[in-house]
C-alpha cells in the first residue's frame, strides 16, 4: 500500500541471527513502549520481501541464518515523518545494541530500516558505527 500524508509505512528488516521471527516479535514488544508510537494510531503487518532479497546479503545487512523471515511493517497514521523517523531511529539503535549484548555465538544481529517498499538502509550501532545518512 503506497503511503500517503496520513499514513506512513516503515519497513524494518532485522538480519544476522537464529531467530529472526523471534526477534521481530521483541521488537515490536520493545517499539510498542515508545511514547511516540502509544501516542498515535499504528498498525503492525507482514510482508514477503522483494524478489531477490530472500538472503539478506548487501547493504540491508549480513546474511539471514533463517530464510523465509518477513520483513516488519510498522504503518503509522497521522504522523509528522520526520518525528516518528527519529523516535524510531533511536529505538532501533537501542534495540540493536541490547541485542547485540546478548547474541549467541555466530550471531551477527543487524537492523535495516527503509520506507514503504523503498531501499533499505542499515542502521549504525554500538558496534558497527554509523553509515551515511544516519
Amino acid at each position: 500500500m503506497p503511503n500517503s500524508a496520513e499514513r506512513q509505512e516503515i519497513r524494518i528488516r532485522i538480519s544476522g541471527t537464529h531467530n529472526p521471527e523471534q526477534d521481530a516479535a521483541d521488537l515490536r514488544a520493545w517499539l510498542e513502549r515508545e511514547p511516540w508510537l502509544t501516542q498515535r494510531p499504528h498498525e503492525w503487518t507482514q510482508r514477503p520481501r522483494p524478489a531477490g532479497e530472500d538472503d539478506g546479503a548487501g547493504a540491508a545487512g549480513p546474511a539471514d541464518m533463517a530464510l523465509g523471515v518477513d520483513d516488519v511493517i510498522l504503518a503509522v497514521v497521522g504522523a509528522v515523518a520526520a518525528e516518528v523517523t527519529k523516535g524510531l531511529t533511536i529505538a532501533l539503535r537501542e534495540w540493536l545494541r541490547r541485542r547485540r549484548e546478548e547474541r549467541s555465538q555466530g550471531e551477527e544481529p543487524a537492523v535495516a530500516v527503509g520506507e514503504g517498499d523503498g531501499p533499505l538502509r542499515e542502521l549504525g550501532g554500538a558496534e558497527g558505527g554509523s553509515t551515511a545518512g544516519d
